[in-house]
């Protein structure tokens, strides 16, 4: 088999593989190759015509245990407009996978099944980039504070923010340090996001919001930006603590399916909502 070949992706962060034959055992070198790409740039992109099922696992596999969401023994769902598919419709404010519960997922891929004709793209944030470049005084103001995460995991919108007071008491929460270091990396990591952070622990409304808005415009600052722009074929894998995803809107009945493969240890599904005040 050639040696992949790594090749950082302009203007961005982010880096694309070729040489990579996902029909094939991954292990040994290559399997450190790409290891060492993750970590070193957040997020992997390949061309994978034809990839199948098997060799998306494969190539999940390679940095922790693929989890099943489906329910069906297959490891993988279809992020589709589909009436099968999940996350049907409608766009998809910045978000880490599980920030709301104590294990967020490690990993997660995406592999272009389906695009509209019109095209469609996924958005992503380094939190790590964001962490290493913010200023002192901001630095300063969190170090030490934790964030506090929610969701509903009920058919909700993913197009504004959560927040605990609009949660019934069955919806699950988590704080994680607004600085964290990258459980398996040490990398420090900004981890607040738009749509799962209700507040910075300890602190009043007001200035919780405040420094919520100021630690966004790092993090969002279009700089440190990617946007993958689907072809079919392709396959993006992503450190799902280092990096944050979004979507523009999706519209039901224009062909958008994207098989998703995760890396974890929990999974999560939804459930119907329970009466009661957090």
């Amino acid at each position: 088999m050639p040696a992949a070949t790594v090749e950082a992706i302009d203007g961005a962060f982010g880096a694309r593989i070729d040489g990579v034959d996902p029909s094939q055992p991954i292990e040994g070198p290559l399997a450190d190759v790409l290891r060492e790409a993750m970590d070193e740039y957040h997020l992997l992109v390949f061309h994978l015509p034809s990839l199948d099922s098997d060799g998306q696992k494969r190539l999940a596999a390679v940095f922790g245990p693929v989890l099943d969401e489906s329910g069906r023994g297959d490891g993988w769902t279809l992020v589709s407009d589909r009436p099968d598919g999940v996350i049907r419709d409608g766009p998809l404010l910045f978000h880490s996978d599980l920030a709301f519960t104590t294990q967020p997922l490690i990993a997660i891929s995406l592999y272009a099944l389906e695009i509209p004709a019109s095209g469609t793209a996924t958005h992503f944030a380094d939190g790590a980039r964001a962490a290493s470049q913010l200023p002192p005084d901001l630095r300063e103001r969190v170090a030490g504070r934790e964030a506090l995460h929610v969701f509903p995991l009920t058919d909700a919108r993913g197009d504004r923010r959560f927040r605990v007071a609009d949660l019934d008491a069955g919806a699950p929460r988590a704080t994680h340090p607004v600085l964290w270091d990258h459980p398996r990396t040490g990398e420090v990591v900004l981890y607040v996001n738009q749509m799962q952070t209700d507040c910075l622990v300890g602190l009043s409304e007001a200035d919780s919001e405040q420094l919520l808005e100021s630690l966004w415009q790092q993090l969002y600052a279009p700089a440190r930006l990617y946007s993958h722009p689907w072809e079919v074929g392709d396959l993006v894998i992503w450190d799902n603590i280092a990096v944050q995803h979004a979507r523009d809107d999706v519209v039901l009945g224009t062909g958008r399916t994207l098989r998703r493969v995760p890396v974890g240890y929990l999974a999560v599904g939804l459930r119907p909502a329970v009466s009661g005040s957090p």
